[in-house]
């Protein structure tokens, strides 16, 4: 996974930039047992109730959001599971424009389904990558 972190520490704003393309083919090399995917699940409850962000140890804060959501991030669950998951992660963070890499676009029904869910802005590019920017 890669992230970025535009902006600068004199500038409010910053812009993460998420290969979601990327994920998802590093956790189709991933064999799960039950007991990993019951770990998953429980990581990801604790994650969604924990409104502190450690970093420590993280050189950039886009390191930071990309540690976080590869804990919270999981094949095992649905594209808008994931998106909506990469969104309330960034919001948590206070990062104010997410740009997500995906290896197709999404339909009209399941981008509405994360506005709906996560009451963000969303606008689809398809050019040579299908690009999500998500305005927080």
């Amino acid at each position: 996974m890669t992230g970025y972190f535009g902006g600068s520490e004199n500038q409010t704003s910053s812009v993460v930039n998420f290969d979601y393309t990327h994920f998802l083919c590093e956790s189709s090399r991933e064999h799960w047992t039950f007991f990993q995917a019951m770990r998953v699940q429980v990581a990801r409850w604790r994650r969604r109730n924990t409104s502190v962000i450690s970093d420590e140890g993280c050189r950039f804060p886009s390191e930071a959001f990309t540690v976080e959501v590869s804990h919270s991030l999981s094949s095992l669950y649905s594209d808008v599971s994931n998106l909506i998951t990469l969104i309330e992660e960034a919001k948590k963070q206070h990062i104010e424009a997410l740009n997500i890499m995906l290896p197709y676009a999404l339909d009209a029904n399941e981008l509405e389904k994360i506005r709906r869910k996560t009451q963000v802005e969303i606008v689809q590019f398809q050019e040579e990558r299908d690009i999500l920017q998500v305005t927080l």
